[in-house]
């Protein structure tokens, strides 16, 4: 992790963003002192308002149930270049859009430069999509090599003090993660020049930010600076870093991340001096770089896993997006393939000492899910499209990405009892959204899709949309934990159907498991899911007020909503009304405040309408206002 963040080339989204775009905050040390998001204008546009949902794993619905849920990994994810990241997507399809959080932890959103900025937040609309899957969400501190122009008067910056004691930059990095909604801090610090002075400071700090920010806010350490204050990658837990880690009877960081080139022994004395210390040996999490190459990449596997389970530490992944990097046209589609080949493994790569299998990551560590409070909705909606739909009708021809608005993804991608079925996202059709799932049938098969834990204590009832191909016979199958299966026939024709049915209520038995059986030759589209055990309430009109920033025949706009009851509205679709009256949509958010770009105007006012949508998909009543532009 030494700064190469700095010297690669993203797609630019400087022809696709506004003069009035807000974007992600980033900081040096003394800008980061002065921030406040009374004077940030695009603060508000940087939270998160999606709480984090509680993970579960159910052993009886594992694949292989003797993998234990101790083992975690985190995800330093590199999403977009540090600076002119938009605060809640793009005006493009072309941008990393992650699939797979039910086998990660943690999600790192990774960035800092030394000519950008070294201190980043997560963007909101990551964070929206780590809480909604049980992931927490993490921020970078940067401390570039030298080489890559670091300077050792950032890190002396970084750890002022005050006469009274306090470290200003401590209260502010948990000010801004409270303030954004966000769950930490990864501390990564390579730049040379320091001394023993520094490394004991380092320490003051980090017991004051533990301190302050008690248990909700998280520290992330690497394994890069040691208590002689100099930098030397030390690839394990050992005398030289171990304070940073555990200190007497104090906890230090959360977790530590092990730099890439350690060796078998290495996580194994880790392992046990992890336990010495009184902590568990999976707060340590061995790195593997596999910025280059993606699932083409080396990895020690013989370190990593032993009798085919994790057995010395937790798992660390640099740049995972790479699935992203290594695809020649960047469509989702071809993307998605390699995101498949990274998780699920079985590749054959060359490595340097030889032929290797990439291994993955699904035949290792058990699948999460948050699928156990109701009402339960998915579109399959992977949180980018080439168009918006709404219930089969397209309500926007334009491409759009934005990750906050992410459906919670199939738990299982994909385990299916055959190869006669080839489940897949359709990024072609869509109920609403962009995509949709797509099964691909030759004879048929079972597809488990979501891992549920959801009670029966009353009646729940069942809506799945569907179409495609009459000639396959479609189930939609329920997994009881008493063991019983239930079964319903699917309506299939060339046209979006709904089938609906209901499992009363059984006290003592839950829905552990949600999927689909196909019987015949041809292609079927699952457009929704939902799962819904009571009525829902009627949504009221939402107050909201907009800020126009016009120029010639178009403009921008900012729009705040007012007095949002969380408990009962999940998005608000923001529309423009053309001159036929139709709803054109022109973005969806879960946050207070929300950005649209670019709009032709043929008159001197737009008219905006804002629709509160339920947690059951099920849209409230509208307000509309015209704006005199």
């Amino acid at each position: 992790m030494r700064g190469k963040l700095s010297i690669l080339c993203f797609l630019t989204v400087a022809m696709l963003t506004g003069q009035n775009q807000p974007f992600s905050s980033y900081w040096y040390v003394n800008d980061f002192l002065k921030w406040s998001p009374k004077t940030d204008k695009h603060a508000v546009f940087n939270v998160s308002y999606v709480p984090l949902a509680k993970r579960f794993t159910d052993t009886s619905t594992q694949v292989k149930k003797d993998l234990s849920n101790d083992p975690k990994i985190i995800s330093l994810i590199a999403a977009h270049t540090t600076s002119n990241h938009p605060s809640q997507g793009f005006s493009s399809i072309k941008q990393y859009a992650f699939p797979f959080w039910q086998y990660i932890d943690y999600v790192v959103l990774w960035g800092g430069s030394a000519a950008e900025g070294i201190i980043l937040s997560p963007t909101s609309t990551w964070t929206d999509a780590a809480h909604k899957n049980g992931v927490k969400s993490i921020g970078t501190v940067f401390f570039p090599p030298v080489v890559y122009g670091g300077k050792k008067e950032w890190v002396i910056e970084f750890l002022q003090q005050n006469k009274d004691g306090s470290f200003p930059v401590a209260d502010k990095l948990i000010e801004v993660a409270k303030y954004y909604h966000f769950d930490g801090w990864f501390i990564n610090q390579e730049t040379h020049g320091l001394d023993a002075r520094y490394a004991k400071k380092m320490l003051e700090f980090i017991e004051y930010y533990n301190k302050k920010s008690g248990d909700a806010i998280e520290l992330v350490w690497y394994d890069a600076m040691i208590t002689d204050g100099r930098v030397i990658w030390q690839r394990e837990l050992n005398h030289h870093n171990q304070v940073f880690f555990q200190k007497d009877d104090k906890k230090m960081a959360d977790l530590m991340f092990i730099d890439f080139k350690y060796q078998e022994t290495q996580l194994e004395d880790s392992h046990d001096l992890a336990l010495k210390l009184g902590r568990s040996p999976w707060d340590l999490y061995a790195g593997i770089d596999i910025q280059q190459k993606s699932y083409k990449s080396y990895a020690k596997w013989d370190a990593l896993l032993k009798n085919e389970k994790p057995y010395t530490t937790s798992i660390g992944l640099y740049w995972p997006n790479s699935t992203f990097d290594i695809s020649k046209t960047k469509e989702p589609e071809d993307v998605y393939k390699n995101e498949q080949k990274f998780w699920n493994g079985r590749d054959t790569i060359q490595g340097p000492y030889g032929k290797q299998i990439w291994k993955g990551f699904s035949n290792y560590f058990p699948a999460s899910s948050v699928v156990s409070t109701l009402p339960f909705l998915t579109n399959f909606n992977y949180g980018l499209g080439r168009f918006y739909n709404e219930k089969g009708k397209t309500v926007s021809k334009n491409e759009w990405h934005n990750l906050g608005v992410q459906d919670v993804l199939p738990t299982w991608q994909w385990q299916v009892d055959t190869m006669q079925v080839r489940p897949n996202f359709n990024f072609k059709e869509s109920y609403t959204g962009g995509s949709c799932l797509e099964l691909e049938s030759v004879s048929g098969g079972m597809i488990p899709l979501y891992k549920t834990k959801i009670n029966l204590g009353s009646s729940v009832k069942i809506d799945v949309v569907a179409k495609g191909s009459s000639r396959v016979k479609t189930h939609c199958y329920v997994l009881l934990s008493n063991g019983n299966i239930i079964k319903k026939e699917i309506n299939i024709s060339q046209d979006w159907k709904r089938s609906s049915f209901t499992i009363k209520n059984q006290k003592g038995v839950s829905i552990v498991s949600l999927g689909f059986e196909t019987h015949g030759e041809g292609i079927v589209y699952v457009g929704e899911i939902a799962i819904i055990d009571k009525r829902q309430p009627v949504l009221q009109n939402p107050e909201f007020s907009v800020e126009v920033f016009p120029k010639n025949n178009s403009t921008e706009l900012y729009l705040h909503l007012d007095s949002i009851n969380r408990d009962h509205v999940s998005y608000h679709n923001i529309y423009k009304l053309n001159n036929k009256g139709e709803k054109l949509w022109l973005g969806k958010t879960a946050s207070n405040d929300y950005y649209i770009p670019k709009i032709m105007v043929d008159y001197n006012f737009i008219d905006i309408v804002v629709e509160p949508v339920s947690k059951s998909g099920k849209p409230g009543r509208p307000s509309k206002r015209r704006i005199k532009l």
